[in-house]
């Protein structure tokens, strides 16, 4: 019989019963939307916590995402993975991001586009949204790199690869305006920003030298 009346109880709050479920649940899905955001959004004091340039030696700074510290300092080679217009920055709202991930580089569709750094492919595949055709590059020191929206691959994953290498060509699959490369660089698997390692290269030359639109 009380179970029959804790029955009849909980059946009358089921209005109540239904908020109560609802803002568990959303409790529970906080923490999984907020690490989405983080490794989808291009933000400036993150970026900064987690890369930065000895002003002195120039060695790129990995930071220790918790503390701050710094936990490892290298001298990379690197190059712009392709050439063209910049038309969006990292941090800038686009019509896809509220913070942009990356800097995308507008030109001709088909543009070969090569890795910014040595490193080995972590995956070469293709999405229907967000980045289409895209490729994940491994550069060790806790650094990856994406470049999105490509309209071939021509590599596989575990294949090394260095910066002279044609990794594919710019396209305009997934969510694309039209033909660019989304070229982006994480650290701790969150996204920083690209010129905080290219330093004053702009397409392979000083950025002052550089003729380019921005």
């Amino acid at each position: 019989m009380n179970y029959v009346n804790l029955a009849l109880t909980l059946f009358s709050f089921r209005k109540e019963l239904k908020y109560v479920s609802f803002a568990f649940l959303v409790v529970l899905v906080m923490p999984v939307i907020a690490v989405f955001l983080l490794t989808q959004s291009g933000i400036d004091i993150i970026s900064d916590r987690l890369a930065t340039v000895d002003t002195e030696t120039k060695a790129i700074e990995i930071h220790d995402p918790a503390t701050g510290e710094i936990v490892e300092e290298f001298h990379p080679t690197v190059s712009w993975p392709i050439s063209g217009v910049y038309t969006a920055e990292f941090g800038d709202l686009t019509p896809y991001q509220l913070f942009h991930s990356g800097i995308d580089i507008a030109g001709p569709l088909g543009d070969p586009v090569h890795p910014f750094m040595e490193g080995t492919v972590t995956y070469a595949g293709e999405i229907w949204w967000g980045f289409g055709k895209h490729v994940i590059i491994d550069h060790g020191h806790n650094v990856t790199s994406v470049y999105a929206h490509l309209d071939k691959i021509f590599v596989v994953k575990g294949h090394p690869v260095t910066i002279n290498q044609v990794i594919g060509n710019r396209g305009t699959t997934g969510w694309s305006t039209g033909p660019h490369l989304h070229f982006q660089i994480n650290v701790y698997g969150l996204p920083v920003d690209p010129r905080t390692f290219m330093g004053n290269l702009a397409n392979g030359v000083p950025i002052e030298e550089a003729n380019h639109d921005r």
